[in-house]
C-alpha cells in the first residue's frame, strides 16, 4: 500500500510539474505574441515617421528653390538698377549734355 501511495504521489507531482510547465509555456507564448505586436507597431511608427521625413525634405527642397529663384530676381533687379544709375550719372556729368542743358535754360521765358 505504501508503494501505491508513493506512485500516486509521484503521478500527482508529475501532473503538477506538467501543469506548471504548460502554464509557463503559455505565458511565454503570450509574452512572445505581445513582443511581436509591439515590434509591428514600432515598425508602423517608423514607416510613418520616414514618410513624414521625406515629405518635409520635399517641402524644404521646394522652399529652397523658391528662395533661390527670388534671390536671382533680386540680383537681376539690383544689377539692372545699378546699370541705369551709372548711365544717368554719366549722362548728367557729360559736358555736352551740360552745355545743352545750359542752353535750354538760357532760352527759357520765365
Amino acid at each position: 500500500m505504501h508503494l501505491r501511495k508513493n506512485v500516486l504521489l509521484i503521478g500527482q507531482i508529475l501532473a503538477q510539474v506538467s501543469a506548471d510547465q504548460r502554464e509557463r509555456m503559455t505565458m511565454s507564448v503570450e509574452r512572445l505574441n505581445q513582443s511581436g505586436d509591439r515590434i509591428k507597431e514600432s515598425r508602423r511608427t517608423m514607416l510613418e515617421t520616414e514618410e513624414l521625413g521625406v515629405s518635409i525634405l520635399e517641402d524644404l527642397h521646394q522652399q529652397r528653390q523658391t528662395l533661390l529663384h527670388a534671390h536671382n530676381k533680386v540680383l537681376h533687379l539690383i544689377f539692372f538698377s545699378l546699370k541705369w544709375t551709372i548711365f544717368f550719372v554719366i549722362l548728367v556729368n557729360d559736358p555736352l549734355i551740360q552745355c545743352v542743358h545750359k542752353y535750354n535754360r538760357s532760352n527759357e521765358f520765365f
